[in-house]
């Protein structure tokens, strides 16, 4: 959220700067009442916090003289990231249609409207701007463009092929998200057969992905193969895939329902006494202490954690609930567990993808 509002921040006083150079000090002389009147009501609300209606003001101030299409098209922008799109195309296709339109800045209006259109939740547009744009621009950016739209259309398969072009062309390893559309392809599959072998894919493609693996343990089985379910649930946490506590009661809703539940138990204590930093398995273990009536146990484990690692806001919320200390659990019971380690924007529970920046698997224990 913060690389969002600051973006925004920083394009609106670019914006301002270049209205004030324009029609403050070039102009001072010979500026009309009217766009005056603008100017200032512009300013009047900024300083109300009114970014919406402030909006309004400059762009009358802009339309009126006419004087500088990079300003204006930048203020489409402004729009967009404000959340009103409408207006963002109505100035970007305005600028496009203006005679005095140069060619960079034809290709800047052309990717500014694919950007609002694929805000605004209008694809086809998106893709027709870009297949525009596609003519005269090879850059590697747009492919990627491509592929966000076709995954956002939940066109999967598309999406995994532009993501691979994307590669080729831009030399980034983008394998997490071609694995991702197969994991997405593998969740609408009701074959379970045809489901277990895109997941297959999609592991072979980034072993890594956590979502991927999670979703082949429950297929294998589904599919009846119980030894390749309690193999995928031990290699989940012998690679450290787990992410949270729901996890692991998952992992052991498998162990429970097909094998010998304390060997799933006896899994996680060796995970902790290897000292793993992860504070979930911490969490698991104290709760398995509590349940065998050993609060003692269940702080130890817990002190032992801080005293390596660092206090996990799920770590401190499980000892205060242990201590029943009604202080630290005012204290802790609200705050978030998560942060995106990308945006930093904070989490309550664990997503696969950021709802804020959109990154895969960037979600981690705060």
């Amino acid at each position: 959220m913060l690389d969002n509002k600051f973006l925004f921040a920083t394009l609106l006083i670019a914006v301002l700067l270049l209205l004030y150079y324009i029609f403050v000090i070039r102009r001072k002389d010979d500026m009309d009442e009217l766009s005056g009147k603008h100017f200032l009501k512009g300013f009047g609300f900024l300083a109300e916090n009114n970014i919406a209606k402030a909006l309004d003001e400059f762009s009358s101030v802009i339309i009126e003289n006419n004087d500088n299409l990079e300003i204006y098209a930048s203020l489409g922008s402004l729009f967009r990231k404000n959340g009103d799109y409408a207006k963002a195309v109505h100035i970007h296709e305005s600028t496009l249609s203006n005679s005095k339109l140069t060619k960079s800045l034809k290709k800047y209006v052309l990717f500014e409207l694919v950007k609002d259109y694929k805000a605004w939740g209008q694809f086809d547009n998106a893709k027709y701007y870009l297949e525009e744009l596609i003519k005269t621009d090879k850059s590697p950016v747009l492919i990627k463009f491509f592929a966000e739209i076709h995954f956002m259309q939940e066109n999967y398969s598309d999406a995994e092929k532009y993501y691979h072009r994307y590669e080729k062309s831009s030399g980034k390893d983008y394998s997490d998200w071609r694995a991702y559309c197969n994991v997405k392809t593998a969740q609408k599959e009701e074959n379970v057969k045809q489901k277990t072998k895109l997941l297959e894919k999609a592991i072979k493609i980034h072993p890594s992905l956590r979502i991927a693996q999670v979703e082949l343990i429950d297929s294998y089985f589904k599919a009846g193969h119980t030894e390749k379910g309690l193999s995928a649930v031990n290699e989940f946490i012998e690679k450290d895939m787990t992410s949270s506590y729901e996890d692991l009661l998952k992992m052991r809703g498998y162990y429970y329902d097909y094998s010998d539940v304390k060997s799933f138990d006896e899994l996680i204590m060796k995970k902790v006494s290897s000292k793993s930093d992860n504070p979930f398995y911490t969490v698991f273990l104290s709760d398995y202490f509590i349940k065998k009536d050993d609060p003692e146990k269940a702080r130890e484990v817990i002190r032992d954690f801080v005293e390596k690692h660092k206090p996990y806001k799920s770590i401190l919320k499980r000892y205060s609930r242990i201590k029943l200390d009604k202080v630290l659990i005012n204290t802790f019971i609200n705050d978030p567990e998560y942060i995106c380690d990308k945006c930093k924007t904070s989490y309550n529970d664990y997503y696969t993808v950021c709802a804020n920046c959109k990154s895969l698997e960037t979600i981690k224990p705060l």
